[in-house]
């Protein structure tokens, strides 16, 4: 029950930002290209409440008709009305007719019910707006309206951007009436954001001083016919550098391996007293199965300590602590990573005695190992490595320089993507994909385990497959509609129908739903498996 709360709790307000962030994309751009806005609403109805804005200025005409009023001076400030409106051939808008709502206890009269069937039967080309009144112009030649509304709704799933005339291109001020470049911006500008978004955020991380480990990264272990044995890296290395990025802990070379994906990339080695260049190609493949006790440790000066214990796991049970120094296992003594490697694998998931010191006394705990082997397929080089000489420093950087990296940070994380459905295709398996319960799975665990700063890790990857998902060609979202003006584009103008355009879209809007409940069944499948979309 708590998880399912933390997963809730963290994904809705996470998904509320995306969204919302995404569509003030679309809004800003519409505004700034002369598409009328009608509303902006954070989360989807029923409508909690709503604020009017704007002065929109309607000119009166001769022909403008009255529903419930008498004519302009009955119009009053603050009353809200429903205005429908043509435009002139300077651009003005025109009220056309002009609809307030009927007052208490009126009866029925002729004036009214014809007034309101001409409301009724206003043609399809009038843009439709309704808002308050804020001034009556003396002269009675015009009025102003705000009738821009930002709403805030009930359901806290997300945002949208009502505008003018989506697929009508007689409507005035309407997106459709306007030419394919200005519909570009306007559809683009929402994935656009997603793609700032996590610049924003990581440039942020990387001005708040942050605590970091780092030392030695040593090889331990070398798997047979790995692709770092075939490079020729033996057990004592020491890794400097993988490919363009400085290795200082384990995450620099898990990071630099993904994003080098199949391709060969350059390892500075420190052997012996002197640096050397192996080429590695990393392959994508599952790790293989281990015996896991659940610690990360350090390796300083003949001495292993306890980094972290993971929650539940055999060392959790144990009662091992971070901190703690290891001593002996199974009744042999213990100052090199491999040595407990070998002893953890020796044990086959049997009870072992480890002796350890903690704040100076010494005390002897029982740890079974658990066999592990539900990892994700991933690019891997077949070596095991453990952190020496380990030291905490703490590291920020000045704007001039987060920036920059806040950019470099989300294209490798575009990279990092497109590694992991290259290298599962080109492996002959099938790309994981997750629907909304899995992602408030993923999205709980990682918060859970890395607090504000797990959460703001998941809205960074959440928000650029926002993007990427939003800009394929897939109907109903951005692209899909992306690919009409495209195509009105490459006909000189010449547009799609726009009910067959509206086929499509809900054709493609069906098999998206389809493809969401296969993909949330198998979420629930695992769930109710216990399995985690992280593996372990």
């Amino acid at each position: 029950m708590q998880t399912a709360l933390i997963a809730v709790g963290t994904l809705v307000p996470m998904l509320l930002i995306l969204v919302v962030v995404h569509e003030l994309g679309h809004f800003f751009t519409a505004r700034a290209l002369g598409v009328k806005v009608l509303e902006f609403g954070v989360g989807f109805p029923p409508r909690a409440f709503g604020i009017y804005t704007g002065r929109t200025r309607v000119l009166i005409d001769p022909y403008t008709q009255y529903v419930n009023l008498g004519g302009l001076a009955d119009l009053s400030l603050g009353q809200k009305v429903k205005v429908y409106s043509s435009e002139d051939a300077h651009g003005n808008l025109v009220a056309r007719i002009i609809e307030a709502a009927k007052p208490k206890g009126l009866g029925k009269d002729a004036r009214t019910e014809q007034d309101a069937s001409a409301a009724d039967s206003a043609p399809d080309d009038l843009l439709k707006h309704e808002g308050k009144i804020r001034a009556v112009e003396a002269d009675g030649g015009s009025f102003l309206v705000a009738d821009m509304m930002y709403s805030v709704n009930w359901a806290p799933l997300g945002g949208f951007v009502r505008l003018a005339g989506e697929s009508n291109p007689d409507i005035p001020r309407s997106l459709a009436s306007k030419g394919t470049g200005t519909r570009f911006l306007v559809l683009v500008a929402g994935p656009l954001m997603n793609v700032v978004l996590p610049v924003v955020i990581l440039a942020i991380l990387f001005m708040i001083p942050q605590d970091q480990a780092v030392g030695r990264v040593v090889v331990s272990a070398v798997n047979d016919g790995s692709p770092a044995q075939a490079a020729g890296i033996l057990p004592g290395d020491e890794i400097v550098r993988a490919g363009r990025h400085s290795v200082e802990n384990r995450n620099d070379l898990t990071r630099s391996i993904n994003l080098n994906g199949g391709d060969a990339m350059e390892w500075l080695v420190e052997r012996n007293g002197s640096q050397e260049l192996f080429r590695v190609r990393p392959r994508f493949e599952q790790p293989p199965g281990r015996w896991l006790t659940g610690i990360a440790i350090s390796q300083d000066n003949d001495q292993l300590a306890i980094l972290q214990v993971s929650s539940g796991s055999p060392a959790d049970a144990a009662g091992l602590q971070a901190g703690d120094i290891l001593l002996r296992s199974g009744g042999r003594g213990i100052t090199e990573t491999r040595a407990l490697i070998d002893a953890i694998e020796a044990s086959q998931g049997a009870p072992m005695e480890w002796l350890i010191s903690r704040n100076g006394q010494e005390r002897v705990l029982t740890v079974s190992a658990q066999f592990d082997q539900s990892g994700p397929t991933m690019w891997l080089t077949g070596v095991t490595t453990t952190l020496v000489d380990i030291r905490t420093v703490s590291r920020s950087e000045p704007p001039w320089e987060a920036i920059p990296n806040g950019f470099v940070s989300t294209w490798e994380s575009l990279v990092l993507m497109k590694q992991a459905i290259t290298g599962a295709v080109s492996s002959g398996s099938t790309p994981e994909f997750s629907g909304p319960i899995g992602i408030a799975q993923i999205t709980g665990e990682v918060t859970r385990d890395g607090g504000i700063h797990g959460w703001l890790a998941i809205s960074v990857l959440l928000s650029i497959n926002l993007a990427i998902l939003n800009i394929l060609p897939i109907p109903m979202l951005d692209g899909g509609r992306l690919v009409f003006v495209i195509l009105e584009w490459v006909r000189r103008g010449k547009k799609v129908p726009p009910e067959k355009e509206g086929l499509v879209h809900l054709v493609g809007f069906a098999l998206l739903i389809s493809a969401i409940l296969v993909i949330s069944a198998n979420d629930i499948t695992r769930l109710v498996q216990g399995g985690s979309f992280l593996g372990g």
